[in-house]
């Protein structure tokens, strides 16, 4: 994996708001529809649920308190304003931040497969459609087998060649450095004791191996529901090709729009010019499409599929 760094410090600190980002909210783990309501930043941030508003006319109050209104909150009072402070502005339109040309409304129609458009990479518009098996980006969220995954892959790519001695790998003389009495210290048998200064350690680490084994079908399923949750948020591109005339960075720089953020370029084959133009671009990552994995895909903000890359995923995923 290129450039993996930052995702998590330790294996079993690993959170859905560190490997989803933060501001997703989720009602529901296993419903990939509650999923994607969350490209409308609007839909699910100003709706408070059990609120009732309740208003407090009394004959006896004075013109100053017909404004007055009791908030309730989940069935607690929790305080009285003078004036009922205006609902904000619920905006219906969805945010389009990744491709202009993806209609969510496409995974909802009923049969195994929906259309995503594919974009040019150069104007930025739709050039062709590519067909997307629902069994691969439609599954629904499962952030335990991410979880899995991500741990799995962490652990893997540890070298486990930690190493500090024993007694037994210390050699070093056997000599009593001082007698047993008489010098008021306490006794040693050894210079080399672990209580000694330079001394050996007690249960030092050895080099081992600390990958463990998962199952392929694990790790098939939760590379579909990494693959279906950047759909989901809407941060999944498909281009028709990754092909640049230069080698040069600033012009693979200037065809990357700036509300990409870090992004995973995955194409069937990496070029020799594409990935001399990403070498110095530090929020851009570069694979083939048989190196795709959970771990890469999750650490991005947006994942940028060719379409051939996409078909040879789908057909290994669907074998």
């Amino acid at each position: 994996m290129l450039g993996i760094r930052s995702l998590l410090s330790a294996p079993t600190r690993l959170s859905s708001t560190s490997m989803l980002g933060n501001g997703s909210l989720i009602t529901n783990s296993r419903g990939i529809i509650n999923l994607y309501n969350l490209s409308n930043p609007t839909s699910s941030r100003f709706i408070t649920s059990s609120t009732q508003i309740n208003n407090n006319n009394n004959s006896n109050n004075n013109s100053n308190n017909n404004n007055k209104y009791n908030i309730t909150l989940n069935g607690r009072k929790s305080f009285s304003t003078a004036a009922a402070a205006p609902a904000p502005a619920v905006n219906n339109n969805i945010e389009k931040t990744v491709s202009e040309h993806f209609e969510h409304n496409a995974i909802l129609t009923p049969g195994a497969t929906f259309t995503v458009p594919v974009i040019s990479l150069t104007t930025k518009h739709s050039v062709d459609n590519v067909v997307l098996l629902k069994s691969i980006f439609n599954t629904p969220l499962r952030v335990d087998l991410l979880h899995r995954v991500v741990r799995w892959q962490r652990a893997k790519a540890m070298q486990g060649t930690h190493y500090a001695q024993n007694m037994g790998d210390i050699d070093r003389t056997n000599k009593k450095p001082m007698s047993q009495k008489g010098n008021g210290r306490a006794r040693q048998g050894t210079n080399h004791a672990i209580q000694m200064r330079g001394g050996a350690r007690a249960f030092p680490p050895k080099p081992r191996d600390h990958s463990f084994s998962l199952p392929k079908k694990v790790r098939a399923l939760a590379l579909k529901v990494a693959l279906s949750t950047k759909l989901a948020q809407n941060k999944l591109v498909i281009v028709d090709s990754l092909q640049l005339g230069s080698h040069r960075t600033k012009e693979l720089e200037a065809l990357l729009p700036e509300v990409w953020g870090r992004s995973l370029l995955v194409d069937s084959d990496i070029a020799a010019n594409l990935s001399l133009a990403a070498f110095n671009l530090k929020h851009i990552d570069l694979l083939p499409q048989r190196g795709i994995n959970v771990y890469s895909i999750l650490q991005k903000d947006t994942l940028v599929l060719t379409k051939e890359a996409v078909e040879l995923i789908q057909k290994r995923l669907s074998e």
